[in-house]
């Protein structure tokens, strides 16, 4: 496995095909380079806790090595009382997008740290970092799965938590919203 700056032009245009701001792609993410079975892959790469990485590229979605959630500060070393919650890497370099576009609906005003899921699976590791916070903000999927994960974050944390899907209501979730991809009737 090789950890390379983000270069490659098939990546560079899978950001671009989801409405993502190269330079935060770049800041945000790596390129990797890989083996399976003797062929080389390589894609996107966004580090978690547990130094693994979530791999994407137009026609994968994974991880390599161990899976865990992404704790981001808003400054450096520095963290916030609140915290913004997403589900996947994509819906974070969305916001983050959003925010650069000054997206005054959608962007929470108060600084707030970042932490990304990386699955709605690893919701018992982020519990325990969530108790550091006082103000809790949910930027989940609006499916089934993002809404049983806002409501057991809302039953730990209680006042602390906003569920902020009303801000993208007729969207997926945050990168849907981005590409202004509405959902059909039958999601």
């Amino acid at each position: 496995m090789k950890l390379l700056p983000l270069s490659n032009h098939s990546l560079l245009s899978y950001f671009s095909s989801r409405r993502i701001d190269i330079t935060i792609g770049r800041m945000y993410c790596r390129e990797i380079h890989y083996k399976v079975e003797q062929k080389h892959y390589y894609g996107i790469a966004f580090g978690n806790l547990s130094e693994g990485h979530e791999v994407r590229n137009p026609y994968f979605k994974g991880c390599i090595g161990h899976k865990d959630i992404t704790l981001l500060a808003h400054t450096f070393n520095e963290w916030q009382n609140g915290c913004l919650v997403f589900e996947g890497f994509m819906d974070f370099l969305a916001y983050m997008t959003l925010v650069k576009q000054q997206d005054r609906w959608f962007v929470v005003e108060s600084p707030c740290d970042y932490m990304i899921l990386n699955s709605v699976a690893n919701l018992k590791q982020a519990l325990h970092y969530l108790d550091r916070y006082t103000h809790i903000h949910c930027f989940l999927d609006n499916d089934q799965a993002g809404r049983k994960t806002v409501e057991s974050i809302s039953n730990v944390f209680e006042y602390r938590v906003t569920d902020e899907s009303f801000r993208y209501a007729d969207y997926k979730d945050v990168n849907d919203y981005l590409m202004r991809k509405k959902r059909t009737a039958s999601e």
